[in-house]
């Protein structure tokens, strides 16, 4: 899930649009940005949401669609793909004339979808089009309790987040004891756990509506509030989310928990970067530092530090 398809839908028509977008939403290879009900619109939708991949349904109205075909083609390296339930040669030709990259004729068979996807990849790779859409993942472990771990993740967050620039997501994976929550001072509406439940139906909209906005910009994903939903999240579920997360925001900031679990090794292999929160352990320095670069010897108490 760490490079994926980002995808924008046209169709007017209410029941195949939504009998396109259960398919995509099962499909772990993209990512459904947008979805529009009207051909007049969508070409300002496809402008804020930057697709890779524009689904034009051209059979409520063939010549509006072709336009619309015709003024996206170059719009921001977006690929077309034409759909329509005919098969007409004629129809196909104007399609491809008119910009569309492939041509599928609906009902769409799931197998053919993906097919048509890795093409369009491909091509965008070999075109050099193909844009970097994965955010940076960073994990903040502990070497112990009570170190800071969490002040660090909140921090980070929000630090970037202050970049207009940046849209950034904090996820606090120490599933009993977590309280990132509190260091935010926010009451959340749903957890990991609601959002694990449901990722197969997630689109871009869902999941930003079922995190927690802090005031800085930084997007929340708390732990489960009951301790019996803990078990509901596996390890393939945290790599799901992450991966989602990571299609959808710059940064992710994973507060891990102390005890290294199979959730913990989860986001721990889905991370850029890992900061490693430990403390001094002699009495006589009760400062923390993070290990990122070599070890130095303190002066003052000479036990081994590391400055980043």
């Amino acid at each position: 899930m760490a490079q994926v398809l980002r995808l924008a839908v046209v169709d007017p028509n209410e029941r195949n649009r939504d009998s396109l977008k259960r398919l995509l939403l099962g499909m772990d290879s993209v990512w459904l940005e947008a979805e529009c009900s009207r051909y007049e619109f969508f070409e300002d939708i496809a402008r804020q949401s930057q697709p890779d991949v524009a689904l034009v349904a051209l059979d409520e109205n063939p010549a509006r669609a072709m336009e619309l075909i015709e003024s996206l083609r170059n719009l921001f390296g977006c690929s077309l793909v034409a759909l329509s339930r005919s098969s007409d040669g004629e129809l196909i030709l104007r399609a491809i004339r008119a910009g569309a990259r492939e041509f599928l004729t609906l009902p769409l068979d799931e197998g053919e979808l993906e097919a048509a996807f890795e093409r369009i990849g491909h091509s965008q790779v070999q075109s050099g089009s193909a844009r970097q859409r994965s955010g940076k993942c960073i994990a903040v472990a502990g070497a112990g309790g009570g170190v800071g771990s969490t002040s660090l993740a909140v921090n980070v967050g929000c630090a970037l987040a202050a970049d207009d620039s940046h849209s950034v997501a904090l996820v606090d994976l120490d599933m009993a004891l977590g309280d990132a929550d509190v260091f935010l001072d926010t009451i959340p509406d749903y957890t990991l756990a609601d959002v694990s439940q449901n990722v197969a139906r997630m689109d871009f909209s869902l999941l930003k509506k079922s995190m927690t906005q802090h005031r800085s910009g930084l997007y929340l994903l708390p732990r489960p509030v009951h301790l019996q939903e803990v078990s509901q999240v596996g390890a393939d579920d945290v790599r799901r989310v992450l991966g989602l997360l990571k299609a959808s925001f710059t940064h992710v900031v994973v507060d891990l928990s102390k005890s290294y679990s199979e959730l913990d090794m989860a986001a721990l292999s889905e991370a850029d970067q890992v900061l490693l929160v430990t403390s001094s352990t002699s009495p006589a320095c009760g400062t923390w530092c993070v290990f990122r670069c070599r070890s130095t010897r303190s002066r003052a108490c000479g036990t081994r530090r590391a400055w980043s």
